[in-house]
C-alpha cells in the first residue's frame, strides 16, 4: 500500500495526466469519494472507510490537497458513532463561506434506518461543529451535494431505500439549510443518486443511476427545482452504479461514469448468500463531454481501464466524483478496487486533444 501516499505525480504514459492514490486509514474498504474546490483553492476529498460497507466501524473521512501542494493529507475521521454505519458523504461550501459535510447514517446493514447527518465548519474544514440530524425519515440516502438556484434556494438530491422500492426526492431549503421541505421526483422508481447540473437557460438537468443496470436516466426542472419531469432513458450506459456530472465555465458538461450496461451483457458472476448471480461490471471508468447541455455526448475517453490488478479484485473502479472549478482542469476521484481512492487531474480539453 506504499503507493497510497497522497503524492500527486505525472502519469508515465500521458504527461497531461496527474494522479495520486490518497492515503488509506482502513485497508479493507474505501468508497464513495466526493470532491470540492474551496474558495481559497484547496481541494477536499471525502469518502467512507472501514472494515466493510454497512459495518459499524465504517466512518466518514476527509483529505485535503492544499493550494499549490502536490500531496494530499492523511485523512481525518469526521464521524464516529459506534452503533451506526456512516456513509455517502458530500461537501458543500455555502454562499456565506461555511463548509457543510452531509452524510448518511444507518444501523449496521439496515438501509431502512438511514438518516442524514450534517456538520458545519467555519474555517474551511480545519475544525468542525457537532453532528446534527437534518432529517430522520427512515431509509433516506445521499450521493450528491446541493445546488444553489438563481433565487438562492438550496436543492439537495436524495433518495429512499424502502421495501416498496427505491426512488428519488429533492430536499429544498429557502433559509440556508435551517429547514428543509421534501418533494418526490415523479416516476423515479429504480432511479436513484440524482445528480443536478444547472443549464445556461436557468433550467436544471438531473442524471440518475438505474437499479436496472441499463442506462443513465435524465430529468429536468424548469422552475428552479420545485418540480421535475419523470426520468427518461438516455443513450448513456449505466451499470447500477453512481455517476457524476459537472458544468464547465464555458457551459459544457463533463460526465464521469462506467461505460458498462447489462444491455450489453457486461457482467461478472458473484456468490451471495449461497446463490450465484450476475453483477454488472464497474469498468471501464469513462469521461464524456456534452457541448449541448446534456442532449448529446460526442466526446468520450476512458480514464481507467481494467488491468492485471483488476483481475485479482474485480470490484472495479466506481462511485466517481468530478469537479470543474474554473482552473482549466477536471478533477476526478473514484474508488480504486475498493482498496483506496484514486485522484486524477486532466486538462478540460483532454478529450479533444487526443
Amino acid at each position: 500500500m506504499t503507493r497510497f501516499n497522497g503524492i500527486v505525480t505525472q502519469h508515465e504514459a500521458d504527461p497531461r495526466i496527474r494522479e495520486a492514490f490518497l492515503p488509506v486509514l482502513h485497508p479493507n474498504d474505501s468508497h464513495a469519494a466526493n470532491l470540492l474546490s474551496l474558495d481559497n483553492g484547496d481541494l477536499l476529498c471525502t469518502w467512507f472507510t472501514g472494515s466493510g460497507e454497512g459495518n459499524p466501524d465504517t466512518n466518514v473521512v476527509l483529505s485535503r490537497l492544499p493550494a499549490g501542494s502536490d500531496r494530499w493529507t492523511t485523512p481525518e475521521q469526521l464521524s464516529s458513532d459506534p452503533e451506526r454505519s456512516e456513509q455517502n458523504p458530500v461537501l458543500f461550501q455555502a454562499p456565506d463561506g461555511r463548509l457543510w459535510l452531509l452524510h448518511t447514517s444507518n444501523e449496521p446493514h439496515n438501509q431502512k434506518t438511514s438518516r442524514i447527518v450534517t456538520r458545519l465548519s467555519e474555517d474551511r474544514g480545519l475544525t468542525w461543529g457537532p453532528a446534527e440530524v437534518i432529517t430522520d425519515r427512515p431509509g433516506i440516502f445521499l450521493r450528491h451535494p446541493p445546488v444553489v438556484t438563481g433565487s438562492g434556494d438550496w436543492v439537495l438530491p436524495a433518495y429512499y431505500c424502502r421495501l416498496d422500492g427505491h426512488y428519488s426526492v429533492v430536499l429544498r431549503s429557502t433559509d440556508q439549510g435551517r429547514t428543509w421541505t421534501e418533494t418526490e421526483v415523479p416516476g423515479s422508481i429504480h432511479r436513484v443518486q440524482m445528480n443536478i447540473v444547472p443549464r445556461s437557460d436557468g433550467s436544471l438537468l438531473a442524471m440518475f443511476r438505474s437499479r436496472q443496470a441499463d442506462r443513465i436516466y435524465m430529468s429536468e426542472s424548469v422552475d428552479a427545482g420545485r418540480t421535475w419531469s419523470p426520468p427518461v432513458k438516455s443513450p448513456l450506459a449505466n451499470n447500477n452504479s453512481s455517476t457524476q456530472a459537472a458544468r464547465l465555465t464555458d457551459g459544457r458538461i463533463a460526465l464521469i461514469y462506467n461505460d458498462s450496461t447489462m444491455e450489453r451483457d457486461q457482467f461478472r458472476w458473484v456468490q451471495r448468500k449461497g446463490e450465484t448471480r450476475k453483477k454488472p461490471l464497474r469498468t471501464p471508468l469513462t469521461l464524456s463531454i456534452s457541448e449541448d447541455e446534456g442532449r448529446t455526448w460526442p466526446l468520450t475517453r476512458n480514464v481507467q481501464m481494467a488491468d492485471l490488478e483488476y483481475k485479482e479484485s474485480e470490484v472495479g473502479y466506481s462511485y466517481p466524483s468530478i469537479i470543474a472549478p474554473g482552473d482549466g482542469r477536471l478533477h476526478i476521484a473514484f474508488s480504486y478496487l475498493r482498496k483506496g481512492i484514486k485522484y486524477v487531474c486532466v486538462p478540460e480539453d483532454w478529450l479533444v486533444e487526443n
